[in-house]
């Protein structure tokens, strides 16, 4: 077993909530755009990390399969 592994997931989604926190504040202060104009970088970035989303969805679906397909074979 990793180290991550032994993290709770509580406890590596809020360090995570974080780090993102923390350089979107960065980015922001840096480009000195508008919260309007942030909004809909931020609305695109979502739109990706949704689209990733359903795609490891997909793959966990069909390792499944793959897994109770096997298990059939035996």
């Amino acid at each position: 077993m990793n180290k991550k592994e032994q993290i709770p997931l509580s406890i590596l989604m809020e360090n995570s909530k974080g780090k993102m926190t923390a350089a979107v504040n960065q980015c922001i202060e840096e480009s000195g755009l508008p919260a309007y104009l942030i909004e809909g970088i931020l609305a695109g970035i979502l739109a990706e990390v949704r689209s990733q989303k359903n795609l490891e969805l997909i793959s966990d679906y069909n390792r499944m399969k793959e897994i109770k397909k096997e298990e059939g074979d035996e």
